[in-house]
């Protein structure tokens, strides 16, 4: 075999075992932390109470009720616990009120509100490009 072609192989072998342990290392680093069981039942009561119809989590969701990804930062734990379990009108509708959870259900979604709210979420979402820098 040509000295080259070698030399091309042996590279190619060297770059691939370095991507395959990147990829390795970003998925299963000390950086990944497990989700608590209780954010993990929060979540689960998130899903079945379908808050996403209305609010966004990381962008993705509904828009009418707004983005709640870093809502336990804003309000913590009792105001949180305190809006869950005695919901007020929700604006915009004259009688309808947000839906009342039990203590029990506010405290697991308050537990996922603040795992998710741990998440670095810098440089998202990001911004969109001004019209001048497309072209």
């Amino acid at each position: 075999m040509d000295f080259r072609l070698k030399g091309f192989l042996a590279a190619m072998l060297a770059s691939l075992a370095v991507f395959s342990w990147l990829i390795y290392y970003s998925t299963t680093g000390d950086r990944l932390k497990p989700i608590p069981a209780d954010a993990k039942q929060g979540k689960r009561i998130f899903q079945q109470k379908a808050c996403v119809e209305c609010h966004t989590v990381f962008g993705n969701g509904g828009y009418s009720g707004g983005d709640l990804t870093k809502i336990y930062g804003k309000f913590g734990s009792e105001g949180l616990k305190d809006y869950l379990t005695h919901p007020p009108v929700i604006s915009g509708a004259k009688q309808r009120r947000h839906e009342h959870l039990t203590k029990e259900e506010a405290d697991g979604i308050i537990a996922y509100f603040d795992f998710i709210n741990l998440i670095n979420t810098i440089e998202w979402p990001p911004r969109p490009m001004p019209d001048d820098k497309i072209r």
